[in-house]
């Protein structure tokens, strides 16, 4: 987030109803996000909450706010804001990680696992190529892995 800034919440709110528009009646879900929980922890979560509802009154279908360092914050931004609301689950990030019964509990719709299949796929491929480095062939780990078969 370094030297990240949020535009004022009406510009994007123009921008989200102008994608709206633009969408129409087509079968396209628009989620709105903000980052405005991370640029202040004294009124990150309250301007964030408010952007989230004034987005989904532009016209999002969802709304999520980022940077959610506690359970805490994960529900009292539930509660107040509209709508659809989207949880981030990242490993190694800031949100603490919840199974997908406890955020139907604390109010979520949509859950977005972004990158966990990406970290899962790059620590096989460090593996690999850590045993290639070390050596020089696969042939003594073929039957030891199962990222060694086919899909």
């Amino acid at each position: 987030m370094r030297g990240k800034e949020v535009i004022p919440a009406e510009e994007h709110a123009a921008k989200i109803a102008s994608a709206r528009d633009a969408i129409g009646d087509s079968d396209f879900f628009l989620i709105a996000r903000t980052d405005a929980r991370a640029l202040s922890a004294k009124t990150g979560l309250s301007d964030a909450i408010d952007r989230a509802n004034l987005y989904m009154e532009a016209g999002a279908d969802a709304s999520f706010v980022g940077h959610q360092e506690t359970t805490m914050s994960l529900r009292k931004s539930e509660k107040r804001t509209k709508g659809y609301r989207l949880c981030n689950m990242l490993e190694g990030g800031g949100t603490p990680l919840h199974t997908p019964d406890e955020l139907k509990e604390m109010g979520f719709h949509l859950i977005a696992h972004l990158l966990t299949s990406l970290y899962a796929s790059t620590r096989a491929l460090v593996d690999v190529l850590k045993i290639l480095k070390e050596k020089g062939t696969t042939k003594d780990h073929l039957e030891k892995k199962d990222y060694f078969r086919g899909v």
